[in-house]
């Protein structure tokens, strides 16, 4: 029964995404969201996010984690062809955010 259990752990524990995974997932999240029609000029949404940011005594950590991704959106940083979450993945994107 322990060797069971010990099992069923350790499989749980392989099948959990790495922190850099979790990262990435959530920067192809938010790139996907900024390919969409209708958004907002550049300008005006990287001012919305340093006001958010300003405006949080502890940093907002949601509004600077957009704020990476949607520079490295205009700046055109990922290849074109490329997903978002394997162009994390393979430069270590997480490793350049503070």
């Amino acid at each position: 029964m322990k060797t069971v259990a010990l099992l069923v752990l350790l499989l749980l524990l392989l099948s959990c995404e790495s922190d850099n995974e979790h990262f990435c997932a959530r920067y192809q999240y938010v790139y996907g969201q900024l390919l969409e029609e209708d958004l907002p000029p550049y300008g005006e949404m990287k001012q919305q996010l340093l006001e958010k940011i300003a405006k949080s005594k502890a940093g907002d950590q949601q509004s600077s984690f957009m704020l990476f991704v949607l520079e490295d959106w205009y700046s055109e940083f990922k290849p074109s062809g490329e997903d978002a979450k394997a162009f994390c993945l393979r430069i270590k994107r997480w490793q350049h955010y503070r």
